[in-house]
């Protein structure tokens, strides 16, 4: 026995024969755990399981004294395939640690892909010239001496183009901007969709516009999404010269608070310029959003300015607010109020008709409404917003009324907004009252119809895990 253990390949198979086995199996479970994490460290692993070890074993083998006669070329193949893999996997485990484990917004985060893969082909062309330097003994000081000379000489002639390709590529290290930002440059305008280390990729809304970095490196532009304040859309508008100017900006930032697509921290913003012209700005949420929103506001400040008795473009007649159509409207509505077509005409000097765009608010939560509109053509949304957003409670149309919780003096939890331009006959809550007086079945129906909504808001609530609160449930 004692004689076997001193001779000089059992330790050696010793080594091997265990210590191989349990490697593998460590690794292997190590490669497991770093799968199941998705850690991009696991092939790195897998390579130094399935690869690296096993040549190591075959190395200790036939690196014992004895093994080979003389010099071999053997023992030489084994050892240059164990240094290849010995540099391939420390490169990548030095990338991996470096650059792919690097925190967001780093100097490693930003550092160019083409940078690191440069770095890394340079590695391992240096690594392969030391290991055949090494173990045959290979001159390489020529070839590096060539490649030294054909860089240069291909360096100056692609000075030009490698020079921009070099700039964009800073540009990209510096990282003025990232994937989703919105930029301006040179008058375009959009979203960075793709970054690489030869263009930049906008989508603009009406195509993809590729800008060479090397243009945005050697110019300027705007990041739009990193601006301390948010982006706007400036709209210019006109109104007539006898339109009070505090009327018209305090009806501005009122139309742009309603639309969706504004940021909810901020209000819009007037400015008187002259005359009878006013600029708003309205902050939107994304500066993609400008068209949208400016489209919106202005088809909805036509609609708001002639309720308010204000005009737009300094236009002063209204063909369609006119006393006989305002007549037909009171026809309609007179069933419903309890009365007869020619009472209903007495309130002509009181009631008043409106039209709405599509999407303008009639009736807003926390507000105690001071008149009741009658639908005369159009439909309306009526819903209660939660924490989970909107949720619709019912759809009001032709000869449904708007803001019930005019008689009695409570705010609404609800909110109207309205599905289609809309037509309504507005009716002061004070005309209302005496109707009620005079007409006592009006009343009930008033009841009957809150009652009713209340039922359908509870339902609605229910469906999406809400519930209503007993204290609250009052619904225009």
């Amino acid at each position: 026995m004692g004689d076997i253990v001193s001779q000089p390949w059992f330790w050696p198979a010793v080594i091997v024969s265990v210590g191989l086995p349990l490697a593998l199996i460590g690794l292997t479970e190590l490669h497991n755990m770093l799968a199941r994490r998705g850690s991009r460290a696991a092939p790195i692993v897998a390579m130094v399981r399935n690869y690296l070890v096993p040549v190591a074993g075959v190395l200790v083998l036939i690196s014992q004294p004895g093994a080979w006669e003389g010099e071999g070329t053997w023992p030489r193949v084994i050892w240059t395939i164990f240094g290849l893999l010995v540099i391939v996997v420390t490169i990548n485990a030095l990338n991996h640690l470096v650059f792919h484990r690097a925190e967001k917004g780093s100097w490693r985060d930003r550092f160019p892909t083409i940078f690191s893969d440069l770095i890394r082909f340079t590695f391992i062309i240096v690594g392969i010239a030391v290991l055949f330097a090494w173990l045959w003994n290979a001159d390489v000081a020529g070839i590096f001496a060539a490649l030294g000379v054909t860089s240069i000489v291909v360096g100056l002639a692609l000075q030009n183009a490698v020079g921009s390709i070099v700039s964009g590529l800073f540009l990209i290290f510096e990282a003025p901007f990232e994937l989703g930002d919105w930029i301006d440059a040179g008058g375009v305008r959009g979203q960075i969709v793709e970054v690489n280390w030869r263009a930049v990729h906008l989508d603009t809304g009406n195509g993809i516009v590729v800008i060479p970095t090397a243009n945005l490196a050697g110019g300027s532009f705007t990041n739009l999404t990193r601006s301390s304040d948010p982006y706007a859309a400036v709209v210019d508008v006109a109104f007539a010269t006898d339109d009070a100017p505090l009327r018209v900006r305090g009806l501005l930032v009122d139309v742009a608070r309603d639309i969706p697509l504004v940021s909810p921290d901020r209000d819009a913003t007037t400015a008187t310029l002259g005359g009878s012209v006013y600029r708003v700005s309205i902050p939107l949420q994304n500066p993609g959003d400008e068209g949208a929103v400016a489209d919106a506001f202005s088809t909805r400040l036509w609609y708001a300015a002639r309720r308010a008795d204000l005009h737009l473009d300094g236009d002063l007649t209204d063909d369609w607010n006119t006393p006989s159509r305002l007549q037909d409207a009171l026809h309609q509505i007179a069933p419903l109020l309890s009365l007869r077509p020619a009472d209903a005409e007495a309130l002509a000097s009181e009631a008043r008709l409106e039209r709405y765009s599509i999407g303008e608010v009639l009736l807003r939560p926390g507000i105690v409404p001071t008149t009741t509109r009658f639908i005369i053509a159009g439909r309306v949304v009526l819903g209660i917003p939660t924490e989970a957003g909107f949720v619709q409670v019912t759809e009001l149309a032709r000869d449904d009324a708007v803001g019930l919780t005019a008689l009695t003096r409570t705010p609404t939890i609800s909110r109207a907004v309205a599905l289609t331009e809309l037509e309504v006959v507005s009716v002061p809550v004070t005309v209302l009252d005496d109707v009620v007086r005079t007409h006592p079945v009006l009343a009930r129906e008033i009841v009957r119809e809150s009652e009713n909504r209340v039922r359908l808001a509870r339902a609605a609530l229910s469906a999406v895990g809400e519930s209503l609160h007993p204290g609250r449930s009052v619904l225009g």
